[in-house]
Order: C-alpha cells, then sequence, then structure tokens
C-alpha cells in the first residue's frame, strides 16, 4: 500500500535511466542502452570512456536523515511520511544461523533487508544523482537521446567521449557521495576505454585513479574493450557445459530421471545461466556458433544416453529440442518485443526506434557491424517470415502485447526450424530409415511411455538407441551365423525372420493378438518385414483406431514393443558373447 502511494505520487520517477524494479525493464535494457551508445560512437571512429562505479554497501549505508529529506523532496508529506518516519526510528535486528538468534542490535544505517518497500527507498534516495548527470549533458549521446548514465538500483555505469567529461561526471558522484554521507569505492569501481587509443589524464574518484581495465561485467554481461567476442561464447559453452554436469552430479540422472524430465530441468536451470544476456549479442561468427551447437549436441546426447557419434538431426528430434541458434534467436525476439511495448519515453524504446529507421535508410553503411543487435533483430525477424510486424510498427507504432508475441515468435520459430529439418534428412542418404522411423518432431514414444512407467526407462532408452542406427544401405547381403539365412538389415532380421529368435516372436505375437481390433493385429501381420520393423521402433501406427482402441494401444502396445525388443536384441547380444 505505501509502494503504491509513493508510486502516484510523482509520474516522472524514476529517471528513465534508472532500470530497476520497474515492469517491463531489467539489467538487460541498462546493458542494451550502454552497448547502443558505446557502438553508435564506435562506428564513427570515436572514442567512449565507460566507468562502472561501486557503491559501498549501497543498502546499508543510506543515511536515515537523508533518507528523510528525500522523501519530502519527493513529495511525501503528513501522515505518509510520519508512516515512513516511524519505520525507520529505533531499528533493531538480529541474525538468525543454524536455528540460533543472535543478540538483538540496533541499525544507524542502511534500508530495511528484505523489504519490499526498501527498493523504492534507495531509487527515490539515487534519482537526484541521476538528474544531477543527465543534466549535465556531460555524457554521451545517440542522436538526440542522453543515454549517458545506464543505472540498474545501485549498478551506475557512466558513459562519456572524452576523459574531461567523464571527469566532470565522476566528480557529480563524488559531491553527492560526500553530501548525502554513502561512498563509492575507487579501488573496485572501473574504467574501461572503447574505439581508437587516445591516451589522457587518470580520472580520479576521492583522489585516487580508477583502474583502466580491458574487460569487466557490467549487470551480470562482460563488457571487453577489444570488441572481440570469442572469450565470451567460449565461457558459455564451459559455462553449459559446468552447471549441466553439476545438475547431473546433483541427482538428475538419465538413469535416476526420465530424459523428458531431465530435459526440461537443464533447459530451465544450465541453459538461461550459460546464455545469459544472449538477447543482446550481435551476429555471431561461424566458428562461435558451431562451438555453441556442439556443446548443445553434446548435453542432448548426454542425457539421453546416446553415444557422442549420433547423428546430431536424430538426437535432437528425438527429445523434441531444435538447434542452439533457435534458442537464442527466441531470447531475441522476446526482448525486442518487450523493447517494443515500452513506455515511448523509455531510453530503450527509443533507442530501438532511431537505430530501426537508420537501419531502413542507411542500410548500406552499418551492413558488416556484427555487434549491431537492430540489424541482428531485424535479420532474424526476415529469417522467420515476422517482418510484417517490424513494417507494422515503423509505420504505426503499433507491436503485439508480449504474451501474443511470444506466441507468434514460438510458433514461427517451431514451423521454420520443423522445415529446414525435414529438409535435412530428406537428402541424407544416413536418414532414410530414421524418417520412416520419426516422422514428427517431438519426444520419441518410448521417452512418453516410459514418462508413465518408470520401470520401463532401460527398455525406452534400447528403442531410441535403436532408431539412431544408421542403417546398411547397401544391397550386400550378410549371413546370420545364428540361424544361417541372409540378411541386408540385422534390425529387421532380429525381429522379423531370424529362426534363432522364433520362441521370443512368438510370444511377442501371443501378446500381440490379445489387442482389439483383431482387424489391427491382421493389419500388422499383413506388414512386411521393414515396415513392421518401423512400426515397432515407431511405437506408433497409422491404422485407424477409435479414441478407445488408440488409448489402449498406446499404453499396451507401447509397453509391448519396449520389453519385447529390448528382450529380443539382449538375448541375441548375450548368445553371441
Amino acid at each position: 500500500m505505501v509502494d503504491l502511494l509513493l508510486t502516484l505520487l510523482r509520474t516522472d520517477f524514476p529517471n528513465v535511466q534508472q532500470v530497476a524494479y520497474q515492469k517491463l525493464l531489467s539489467s538487460l535494457n541498462a546493458s542494451f542502452n550502454l552497448n547502443e551508445v558505446t557502438f553508435h560512437h564506435i562506428k564513427k571512429n570515436g572514442t567512449v570512456i565507460v566507468v562502472l562505479l561501486d557503491s559501498t554497501k549501497a543498502f546499508d549505508t543510506v543515511p536515515p536523515d537523508g533518507l528523510r529529506i528525500k522523501l519530502f523532496e519527493y513529495g511525501a508529506t503528513g501522515k505518509l511520511w510520519l508512516l515512513l518516519d516511524n519505520m525507520y526510528t529505533d531499528l533493531s535486528s538480529a541474525i538468525l544461523s543454524g536455528g540460533k538468534l543472535s543478540k538483538w542490535f540496533k541499525l544507524n544505517r542502511g534500508v530495511r533487508q528484505g523489504s519490499a518497500l526498501s527498493a523504492k527507498l534507495y531509487l527515490i534516495f539515487i534519482n537526484d544523482l541521476i538528474n544531477e548527470l543527465e543534466s549535465s549533458n556531460k555524457g554521451a549521446f545517440l542522436y538526440d537521446i542522453n543515454s549517458s548514465s545506464p543505472v540498474q538500483a545501485d549498478d551506475i555505469s557512466l558513459i562519456a567521449t572524452n576523459h574531461e567529461s567523464a571527469q566532470k561526471m565522476v566528480s557529480i558522484c563524488e559531491q553527492y557521495s560526500e553530501s548525502w554521507s554513502f561512498s563509492f569505492s575507487p579501488t573496485k569501481s572501473k574504467l574501461l576505454q572503447f574505439g581508437k587509443k587516445l591516451t589522457g589524464p587518470d580520472i580520479f574518484l576521492y583522489n585516487e585513479p580508477i583502474l583502466s581495465v580491458k574487460s569487466a561485467t557490467h549487470v551480470g554481461i562482460s563488457l571487453d574493450t577489444s570488441m572481440k567476442t570469442m572469450d565470451r561464447t567460449l565461457k558459455a559453452c564451459r559455462t553449459l557445459r559446468a552447471t549441466t554436469a553439476s545438475v547431473i552430479r546433483s541427482g538428475i540422472h538419465p538413469a535416476v530421471l526420465n530424459p523428458i524430465v531431465c530435459a526440461k530441468i537443464i533447459r530451465q536451470v544450465c541453459y538461461p545461466k550459460a546464455l545469459y544476456g544472449c538477447e543482446i549479442w550481435g551476429k555471431l561468427s561461424k566458428t562461435e556458433t558451431l562451438m555453441l551447437e556442439r556443446t548443445h549436441h553434446y548435453v542432448c546426447k548426454f542425457i539421453q544416453g546416446l553415444p557422442r557419434r549420433t547423428r546430431t538431426d536424430m538426437c535432437l528430434s528425438l527429445i523434441g529440442w531444435f538447434n542452439l541458434d533457435s534458442f537464442i534467436n527466441e531470447r531475441k525476439l522476446l526482448f525486442f518485443g518487450r523493447i517494443c511495448n515500452l513506455p515511448q519515453r523509455a531510453i530503450s524504446f527509443r533507442i530501438l526506434v532511431r537505430k530501426l529507421f537508420e537501419l531502413k535508410y542507411f542500410n548500406q553503411e552499418y551492413t558488416n557491424c556484427a555487434s549491431d543487435f537492430s540489424k541482428d533483430c531485424v535479420d532474424i525477424l526476415y529469417k522467420y517470415h515476422l517482418s510484417d510486424y517490424l513494417t507494422k510498427f515503423m509505420d504505426s507504432g503499433h507491436f503485439p502485447s508480449q504474451r501474443i508475441w511470444k506466441r507468434i515468435v514460438h510458433r514461427s520459430i517451431f514451423e521454420y526450424e520443423l522445415k529446414e529439418w525435414q529438409q535435412r534428412i530428406n537428402i541424407d542418404s544416413d536418414f532414410n530409415i530414421f524418417k520412416k522411423i520419426h516422422k514428427v518432431f517431438q519426444p520419441h514414444p518410448a521417452w512418453t511411455v516410459a514418462l508413465d512407467f518408470p520401470y520401463l526407462r532401460k527398455q525406452a532408452n534400447y528403442i531410441v538407441s535403436l532408431c539412431c542406427l544408421v542403417h546398411n544401405t547397401n544391397s550386400d547381403s550378410i549371413l546370420c551365423d545364428k540361424c544361417g539365412k541372409l540378411f541386408t538389415d540385422p534390425c529387421i532380421h532380429a525381429i522379423s525372420s531370424c529362426d534363432y529368435l522364433s520362441d521370443i516372436r512368438d510370444e511377442f505375437w501371443c501378446e500381440l493378438l490379445c489387442l482389439n481390433p483383431i482387424t489391427f493385429s491382421a493389419f500388422l501381420g499383413s506388414l512386411d518385414d521393414e515396415d513392421f520393423c518401423y512400426i515397432l521402433l515407431s511405437c506408433e501406427t497409422e491404422f485407424e483406431l477409435d479414441c478407445e482402441q488408440k488409448k489402449t494401444f498406446s499404453i499396451f502396445m507401447r509397453q509391448i514393443c519396449l520389453q519385447i525388443l529390448q528382450n529380443i536384441f539382449s538375448f541375441l547380444i548375450d548368445n553371441m558373447n
């Protein structure tokens, strides 16, 4: 309630440079604003000075008296001001650790830890500093947009085009901190210089020079003055492998959990961590894309228990995953949609609009900029046939809501990637058999059966492994040393015609005859050996069944397929050894 009352007092709060604790905004917007302004000046052969200020224990050092003054200046008066004053009078705190409570001690500084109101109070306390930085006009501009100080709560970044302006902005922060009894850390603050080499005087904070570095982290996203992205990609690959291994070691292992569940957990936990900030990545090089895809394929094969040399389009489709490139593109498009839905006064919205019109009218000038988020998003929109939404946005300012845009993006990417997958498997002879077994891009029925019947997990893994075999496409026959017959495909021979396995095959047909209708059993018996084998491996049938019969088939028939096929090949392997 108090938070709502404070919000209603001012419509111009917080400053547009501040992105923390606001609807539709996140730390990605702060990084987006910084990157776009930096790239804008670099493309014009300019120099950009970025200063990342470290506020020493920001929330813990807010002076209560200073906060009271800021609240009054903000517009909180009367009973509201008295209520807030009472909340921060004679504060006490204690520490609970290991079930033991420490002695109570008084809090003379800072806002309440864990309070929903603390974030709003800190934004009020720091807002005037952002106003001063913006009104100084010493920072960098993107055309007419002042984006000199992107701020995420207490993470303050200053962007200037020369050392003198940067020093002036740092001095403003220094004077403000001294006036309001808090401090920045000169030793933990960082200075980065982008663009052409330019020597200049040191930038001082409290009479101490700020350390100049070549790379630093801003709101969790790496910045590199060399503008090279290979280290970022390597880090993403290592993080994905490491977090996946960590999750697996914690007990979420394919031998314990169904791969569908395992894949969902890894997709929700490991991928966002490894690819944090991928929304604002520019176009990746072919080498970087290959590195990321290889890591993605490794994870996909590992959670299904498939050999490392399994064909990629097989293992991905059997678990219902697309290439990692589509995952990154989806994140970019969703972030693009969030920016388009921002209020018109938002810095990110204004920057994006300027960049889109810049691309529209000066496209040739910036075609080769690999770091340009806007250019990359436009290319992705055209790739997935979503350019009409871009055209409508630029003509009228209208864009789908976030919920609708998410559905549109998901559907478009699915349709595009499905078409690409079908084209790849249709022109590759290694997939001649696989495309008859697995015709849809979704988890294999063996995995879904094992989801309902966990005791069949081992058999499901066996079936999926058989589906991934690259079958013999030559007409050369092989002699079976068990039954003496010639065959071209060992799977078809073992399932349909090997006399050595006739007892197990007879057991299977006895189970099969129990299924209704009897015409379905007759249909299976009329199939040639190849088609019969493909139906068993796919655990699916195109035979017309009513709803109740389909339910019976999906439960009973799939269990039979899993158990009998595993028995056939296990018996054959055991006797060969």
